[in-house]
């Protein structure tokens, strides 16, 4: 029989998972209803986006890394926040679908969590806002971040951080998280020598944009407006205030959906999973320093993603249940975004904050 030719297009398939995801969410956005104006956290980045070389609002003007690349491309500023989300969204669904891969999640149920991931109700509410949001970057960090650790891949993990610093400060909860998977017990010297090795050069790029960059308006930003320990009590409390701890504790249910219920059953026997409780506590802290504790929580998306994956991976009918439960979260919400817009993700949001 004659050889068999190599197919000129023969990618890995996270890429080709990755472009399924471009075309979904590009088909999404396509027919979703956009908001008008702007609401929330957009105002700050849009206005870094104009003019990056400004004193900007505390804490965003930190988070440079998708601003000023908006600002650099030639194309015009609805359009390049539109592409880059778009693109940032797909790859991290790539992403997560290597990284599910790597545990011996099938193919089928990793691409249909990588589907669910790139529809999840967090990042639709980004293409609602026609892409003005640091999320899809950020996601896309915390992905990549979570398969290079997996893999133990030092220098990869360490270039993905330097870019991370750039976007968002949580991105540095990947170092205590790749020691709590790397290590082997409690002090493991190797562990740290290899942690502090990936983790140095991002942390001092960090302290240094913390220190180059001028900042305005801290007093006007909840959570930061008064001593560390008073200003974590006042968030909390006005967090749970009248009816907003509800709106909290749903935008929690829907941020992973079934995926809430199955992911802790594997903590027994999955050490990932495991190590994936220093990357929840860490988010949980966050939750002190800002609203939306939905967006907070979906930074620990690739460890819940892998381990439900992970428990449903040898029983068939309960890992396409679990799809389709995922899935059925992510059309519900989109609808109702179609239906209520975008005016319930700002009801704990601080109003009449001055845009720097």
């Amino acid at each position: 029989m004659a050889p068999r030719r190599a197919w000129p297009l023969a990618l890995p398939p996270p890429l080709w998972v990755a472009a399924a995801c471009l075309a979904l969410t590009g088909l999404a956005d396509a027919v979703i209803r956009h908001e008008r104006g702007m609401s929330g956290d957009e105002p700050f980045y849009v206005r870094m986006a104009a003019h990056p070389g400004g004193a900007h609002n505390f804490p965003y003007a930190y988070r440079v890394g998708v601003p000023w690349l908006v600002h650099a491309l030639p194309f015009s500023h609805p359009f390049s926040f539109t592409a880059l989300s778009l693109l940032a969204i797909a790859a991290a669904g790539g992403a997560l679908y290597a990284l599910l891969r790597r545990f011996e999640i099938g193919e089928g149920l990793a691409l249909g969590l990588a589907v669910g991931f790139v529809l999840s109700p967090t990042l639709l509410a980004v293409l609602v806002r026609h892409g003005r949001s640091i999320d899809p970057a950020s996601m896309l960090v915390m992905c990549l971040g979570c398969l290079f650790i997996a893999r133990r891949n030092r220098p990869a993990l360490a270039l993905t951080l330097l870019a991370g610093v750039t976007v968002r400060e949580s991105s540095l909860f990947l170092i205590p998280f790749a020691y709590a998977v790397w290590a082997r017990r409690p002090i493991d010297r190797r562990a740290l020598l290899d942690v502090v090795a990936v983790g140095l050069v991002p942390v001092l790029v960090y302290a240094w944009l913390r220190l180059t960059i001028a900042t305005a308006g801290r007093q006007y930003i909840p959570g930061y407006s008064g001593p560390f320990l008073d200003a974590r009590f006042d968030l909390l409390g006005q967090a749970l205030r009248g009816g907003s701890w509800q709106v909290e504790l749903r935008r929690l249910a829907y941020t992973f959906g079934p995926l809430w219920l199955l992911a802790p059953l594997a903590l027994q026997r999955l050490r990932f999973a495991r190590a994936g409780l220093v990357l929840a506590l860490l988010c949980a802290a966050a939750m002190s320093f800002a609203f939306d504790w939905g967006r907070i929580a979906f930074l620990a998306a690739p460890v819940v993603y892998v381990a439900a994956g992970w428990l449903v991976r040898d029983r068939r009918r309960l890992a396409l249940l679990t799809v389709l439960a995922l899935l059925a979260v992510d059309v519900g919400y989109g609808v109702y975004l179609q239906v209520e817009g975008t005016r319930h993700l700002d009801s704990n949001v601080g109003h009449g904050i001055p845009v720097y």
